[in-house]
């Protein structure tokens, strides 16, 4: 399977319609080009927990019903999605300190030019929820050729345009790139990203507003 792309929907993102609703528009635009789309949770965990839930079936409530409502999204911009989760049918298993990811099974499943998938992942036959940036690494641990994209925290954002891929490496960002762009889940990611905007996404590979950090 040629993953290109991995693109974060981040916890305060999927909170966000009007970003959501670009997303879908810019991914519709990226014809055959085959990415994983990746996600957690929301702020719907915590509404969900002031009904009286508990955190973690909160959470793990919260992520299906995300990942059902994102495949209706992009149904209605006739996007091709398979959504699933990492703990189904042992897709991505917890052992010990570290996440295995079926590549084969991933492949029989990934027909269709995208593929959504959240962060939970089966551990000992249970659904166990990954802190999404540990997630991610694994999967590009795993998919080595594919750009990891976080989306800014300001639509509107001017993203610095990098000269050069190292331009910017984390422990020397810019109070204003960390502060303004970097989604919170990812303020200590510490490893290879493009930072870019939901609207710019739909002109993947060659982005316009974008911030390299290495």
């Amino acid at each position: 399977m040629s993953i290109q792309f991995i693109a974060v929907l981040d916890h305060e993102h999927l909170d966000n319609s009007v970003f959501l609703t670009a997303f879908a528009r810019s991914l519709s635009n990226l014809g055959d080009r085959k990415g994983l789309v990746v996600h957690g949770d929301s702020p719907y965990t915590d509404r969900l927990i002031q009904t009286g839930m508990m955190r973690e079936d909160a959470r793990l409530r919260a992520i299906k019903d995300l990942n059902k409502r994102l495949i209706g999204l992009f149904a209605d911009q006739g996007i091709p999605t398979i959504g699933l989760h990492g703990f189904q049918k042992g897709l991505i298993t917890k052992k010990s300190t570290f996440l295995h990811v079926d590549i084969e099974g991933l492949n029989k499943l990934h027909s269709a030019p995208n593929l959504l998938i959240s962060n939970l992942v089966d551990k000992n036959g249970e659904p166990e929820h990954i802190p999404l940036p540990d997630f991610i690494n694994s999967l590009s641990g795993t998919f080595t050729n594919a750009e990891v994209l976080l989306f800014s925290k300001n639509e509107k954002d001017e993203i610095i345009i990098s000269e050069s891929e190292d331009e910017f490496t984390w422990n020397k960002l810019p109070s204003t790139v960390s502060e303004e762009t970097i989604p919170e889940e990812f303020k200590n990611y510490g490893q290879p990203v493009k930072v870019t905007t939901a609207s710019d996404f739909s002109n993947w590979p060659d982005l316009k507003k974008v911030t390299a950090i290495q």
